[in-house]
């Protein structure tokens, strides 16, 4: 075999494994589906995720699935345990109170420069939204995503790319803490409220979308029971197979 041959088929080698690296559309299905089930309450923290059942469910190599599960450790959503696999993360007391301090503060920064920089193409996709929560609510139908969604949104509309990864971090933790600790009878979004934060940023009233954001905040922090006791209580809505 020549130099040459030798070269080309070494490249040929480095492209293949370049591609088996790289970024696949599976893994961001498979991200957000886990996700959505997280969100859903389909997949509750503490639960086992099994590599190679979600290898085959979403027909990709049980090295995919890692890299997606290794991706939710880095954003503090799933754990790893020696010699037992992947866990959706129980936050403690401690990381629930450190978790909601940090996003409170930074996305009301996001709801200042979202009343900065919001367009007319973003005041409708808010107003497209709020439609779609009315409705959700209404037929109680994926009433925490679309709740979430909009705070998506307004960290979107901020137009920082690094404190929207950021704020997408924390609002992602603040679902599994939500999971474990929030009341029975607790209100996990309300609504109106959010009108009433899309009606700030669209008239550019910067101190007021934030104030009402931090009152909306504040009361949705009221809907959980951070205590040790409640940590340690059996998931009051036990668990659920995704994956049937």
């Amino acid at each position: 075999m020549s130099s040459q041959e030798g070269s080309s088929e070494g490249s040929t080698a480095a492209a293949e494994g370049g591609r088996l690296r790289g970024s696949h559309p599976a893994e961001a299905i498979l991200y957000d589906r886990l996700i959505d089930a997280i969100i859903d309450k389909h997949l509750r923290p503490g639960e086992h995720l099994n590599e190679v059942k979600l290898a085959t469910a979403y027909d990709v190599p049980r090295s995919r699935v890692r890299r997606v599960l290794e991706r939710l450790r880095d954003e503090s959503v799933v754990r790893f345990e020696l010699h037992r696999g992947a866990f959706v993360s129980r936050p403690t007391v401690a990381e629930a109170r450190h978790v909601y301090e940090a996003r409170r503060e930074i996305e009301a920064v996001a709801v200042r420069l979202a009343c900065a920089h919001a367009t007319k193409s973003d005041i409708a996709a808010l107003n497209a939204h709020l439609a779609d929560e009315t409705e959700a609510f209404r037929t109680n139908h994926a009433v925490n995503r679309v709740a979430m969604q909009f705070h998506f949104l307004i960290a979107r509309i901020s137009a920082n790319p690094v404190l929207e990864r950021i704020l997408g971090t924390l609002i992602r933790r603040t679902v599994l803490i939500q999971s474990v600790y929030e009341r029975k009878t607790g209100v996990l979004c309300l609504t109106h409220e959010h009108v009433t934060i899309a009606g700030h940023i669209a008239a550019g009233r910067a101190d007021a979308a934030a104030a009402e954001f931090v009152a909306h905040f504040d009361h949705v922090r009221q809907s959980l029971d951070l205590s040790e006791e409640r940590w340690l209580e059996k998931d009051i809505y036990g668990g659920a197979d995704p994956l049937g």
